[in-house]
């Protein structure tokens, strides 16, 4: 973690350097107030500032207020490093914003153990941001998905004009149940997704059809906006990937037909395929749940627009592809299939995302549930509940689960994706 040195004195400087080297921390050092607020108020600035009270330009104190004033979204934490001791003096600094004094000449052990508390408050504040960016963006989403809704339960004109059906005359006629058939294959028959894609999407109020898809392997475009959506298939240990790819003046066509108005952002477009990947998803997920696949989908839907240094997303030639016409447009789907056997990680070394494959602890009392059910998603507060199960217990039990599939790792690992 980057940690903001700003002293005037050579000497200083370079103990304070040194011990934060060795201690495994990338030091930034300046030597005036100018330049140690610009570096904190920077793009990707440090985020523990250690600040000598008294240098050229603002001192300690005053470069306090102006970041406190500032008011960026993740506060760095501020130490004061100086021969001030005085009680009053510690006061000043810390009602200027400061969060912490420690005196020169300073012990080694204790401004370490100072910084690990820094360390920790700063994980807390950048928990809590990716936690309400993840409610913001989940916001947008449910706005557009309930604005999407309201315009498909506007009738169109013809509709209203037309007469009721007659419910009494329907059930006369209506056909003889079908006979019980033999069970159906744990895959989509042939023809069925260029049935079934088609179908979701005039919930959203688009006509579409199939036509003639490219084979083999391919890279998504650069400007193309991607979205995605995963099964996980328990029963026969599969991820099952599904990639939309659609141009951007497409996706801003397809936006203004569903919702009557045009996108203002691409977050907003990002959104809307997002839901739309969703839609697409829950009907294929539907046909194999009906197939007796025990298919769960752990992670929301996710979408992202490429930008020019963004790696592409490649598609594997194993794919299955389609293309939909979607009255002039087209909107690509791929389907990937990856194995992922169960694997067993030990409840200090579990990775976020990854999906709990059998309940854990298998141990439990009779009525007691487990602390994670199968199909569980790792986050950080289910990883530190095993953890804690897991010192408490008398024997280490390992935890089995999932990893994510290449692609999936790429939505949800990836800092160019925009999680919605």
């Amino acid at each position: 973690m980057k940690v903001l040195i700003a002293e005037d004195d050579r000497v200083s400087r370079e103990v304070l350097s040194r011990a934060l080297e060795n201690a495994g921390y990338e030091p930034v050092v300046v030597t005036n107030g100018n330049d140690a607020l610009a570096a904190l108020l920077g793009n990707d600035g440090p985020l523990i500032a250690l600040l000598d009270w008294v240098m050229p330009g603002l001192d300690g104190t005053e470069v306090c207020r102006r970041l406190r004033a500032a008011n960026p979204p993740i506060q760095p934490y501020v130490v004061i490093v100086s021969s001030k001791f005085r009680t009053g003096e510690i006061t000043d600094g810390l009602d200027a914003g400061a969060d912490d004094f420690i005196s020169k000449p300073f012990d080694t052990d204790e401004l370490l153990a100072r910084l690990r508390v820094a360390v920790r408050l700063v994980g807390y504040q950048l928990a809590q941001q990716k936690q309400l960016e993840q409610y913001e963006s989940l916001g947008r989403r449910y706005s557009l998905l309930g604005e999407i809704v309201a315009q498909q339960l506007q009738p169109a004109a013809e509709d209203i004009a037309a007469p009721l059906p007659d419910p009494i005359a329907e059930a006369e006629n209506a056909a003889p149940p079908l006979a019980p058939t033999a069970p159906p294959p744990i895959w989509f028959a042939a023809g069925e997704i260029q049935h079934l894609v088609p179908r979701a999407l005039t919930e959203l109020g688009l006509s579409a059809h199939s036509t003639l898809a490219a084979s083999g392997e391919r890279a998504t475009g650069v400007a193309s906006f991607t979205s995605w959506a995963g099964f996980l298939d328990l029963g026969h240990h599969r991820w099952i990937d599904l990639v939309v790819e659609i141009d951007p003046n497409a996706a801003a066509i397809v936006y203004e037909r569903a919702l009557r108005r045009r996108p203002q952002t691409p977050a907003e477009i990002c959104s809307f395929l997002a839901e739309t990947q969703t839609v697409i998803a829950a009907a294929l997920k539907a046909a194999l749940v009906g197939k007796g696949c025990e298919v769960t989908a752990p992670l929301l839907t996710r979408a992202e627009q490429r930008d020019l240094w963004a790696p592409a997303l490649r598609i594997p030639a194993e794919s299955e592809c389609y293309c939909f016409d979607l009255d002039g447009v087209q909107l690509d789907l791929a389907i990937v299939c990856f194995p992922c056997d169960p694997r067993a990680r030990s409840p200090w070394d579990l990775r976020l995302h990854e999906v709990v494959a059998e309940p854990y602890p298998a141990d439990q009392p009779p009525g007691t549930p487990p602390i994670a059910e199968r199909g569980a998603v790792i986050t950080e507060h289910l990883a530190r509940q095993i953890a804690d199960h897991s010192d408490r217990a008398a024997t280490e039990g390992a935890v089995a689960t999932y990893e994510l599939s290449p692609i999936a790792q790429r939505f949800h690992h990836n800092g160019h994706s925009r999680p919605l």
